[in-house]
């Protein structure tokens, strides 16, 4: 099995852990998993750095008409929230997004 398969199936295996409701080693003990591997695992993929994909999102940003003490706000996946006044020309935003996605 190829590193990237490995880590794929680790993943999933972590997943199926926190959905199930079980601590850890519940969920190895009923799944045949070492606790070791399990945490070998964990330890192994939570220190390297997030794997980036080529794959570029288009998001359309549409601007309904605002009042200019209004702000729009930005939530990315990760939670984070990033406000703009509504009043920002929209080749400064596009410069922040650029940001971001470097």
């Amino acid at each position: 099995m190829s590193q990237s398969k490995k880590e794929q199936h680790w993943q999933r295996i972590f997943q199926l852990q926190a959905e199930s409701g079980l601590n850890k080693s519940q969920f190895c003990k009923r799944n045949k998993i070492t606790v070791s591997s399990f945490y070998a695992w964990t330890k192994k993929l939570s220190s390297q750095p997030p794997k980036r994909t080529n794959k570029q999102k288009f998001i359309p940003l549409i601007f309904p008409e605002t009042k200019s003490d209004q702000q729009l706000t930005l939530t990315l996946p990760n939670g984070y929230q990033f406000s703009f006044p509504a009043s920002l020309e929209p080749s400064k935003l596009q410069q922040f997004l650029s940001v971001l996605s470097t």
